[in-house]
């Protein structure tokens, strides 16, 4: 299928094709490739993306599925054009004609067992990413906001989870990730990096009841990061918390929730203190809020009778 692009402005559109085949009933392959060729007023390229998915269901306790996937980003009609914008008396956002799209190559290795748990391997690899960094200017006062491409943006990492349950009183999951982290920049103003960080993520959705004779439950659903970067940028531990009290009643017709988000108000704290750089930012993507809410259901669903589908045509 054809993809629109202010960069494709000559040679050939895009193109792909794909198969798939069903081995035996345990093992399935399907692969695609793609190819586009970019042509601007700065560079002409072509460009293949391939991908495969190969799932294996080893037995009802085991699946092992291994998946490569390829594509590309494209940055937005307004970063590539050569203006400055003045968001405040300090503040510039400049335009970047020489910007690329990014190129993404994810690579993963998943492995499940009982339906339960998930162990998994992973590669990001992205050449040529983009993304919006701050520059202080050294001969005047002002931060350059400016999008621009790095050499490469990887990421690599292995992650599990769990479903857990304890009766009838405490059901949930939990997620865990450790990942390495490797931004490298080498024209970035009079200030390139190579940069490298390890992390860890970890969420999870607890769930329990509070009442034997109603269903009352407390949802939980925390979130942490540890320190990471993102190109020049440092970005402090991050902790988020999110809480739900539902109550439903007993024919299922009435509901009450009281809904918490960010409840303890927390933000991204982000710094750029390589070289002669000390800017800093504080975000707050949400802010903590509550909500509540009453709900009553009008009438019933009921299922309604179907003739079954003829697929004796299919081979079946």
């Amino acid at each position: 299928s054809e993809r629109i692009s202010p960069f494709w402005v000559g040679g050939y559109p895009p193109f792909s094709a794909t198969i798939s085949k069903q081995i035996n009933k345990a093992l399935s392959l399907e692969a695609s490739v793609a190819a586009e060729q970019y042509h601007s007023l700065v560079w002409d390229k072509w460009h293949v993306y391939p991908t495969l998915n190969a799932l294996w269901n080893v037995n009802d306790n085991h699946l092992l599925n291994l998946s490569f996937s390829s594509d590309s980003e494209y940055p937005s009609y307004w970063s590539i054009m050569s203006n400055v914008f003045y968001s405040s008396t300090y503040t510039e956002i400049h335009g970047n004609p020489d910007l690329k799209p990014c190129s993404y190559y994810n690579l993963s290795l998943m492995w499940q067992i009982k339906r339960r748990y998930t162990l998994m391997a992973f590669a990001s690899l992205k050449p040529d990413y983009f993304v919006q960094l701050p520059y202080q200017t050294t001969d005047r006062m002002a931060v350059i906001m400016k999008e621009t491409n790095f050499d490469y943006s990887n990421n690599f990492g292995l992650q599990a989870s769990a479903i857990f349950s304890a009766g009838k009183w405490l059901n949930g999951n939990v997620f865990a990730a450790g990942t390495y982290k490797h931004d490298k920049n080498s024209h970035f103003f009079d200030l390139p990096f190579d940069r490298k960080k390890l992390s860890v993520i970890l969420d999870g959705t607890a769930s329990v009841k509070l009442c034997s004779t109603q269903d009352l439950r407390l949802i939980l659903n925390p979130f942490f990061q540890s320190k990471a970067i993102q190109g020049v940028y440092d970005i402090s531990p991050i902790f988020r918390m999110d809480a739900k009290l539902q109550w439903s009643s007993h024919d299922g017709k009435w509901g009450m929730r009281l809904n918490g988000s960010n409840i303890f108000n927390n933000r991204f704290d982000t710094r750029s203190v390589q070289g002669n750089q000390d800017y800093r930012m504080k975000i707050n993507f949400n802010w903590a809020s509550v909500t509540f809410a009453v709900i009553y259901k009008f009438g019933g669903y009921k299922e309604k009778n179907v003739k079954a589908v003829d697929s004796s045509r299919m081979g079946h």
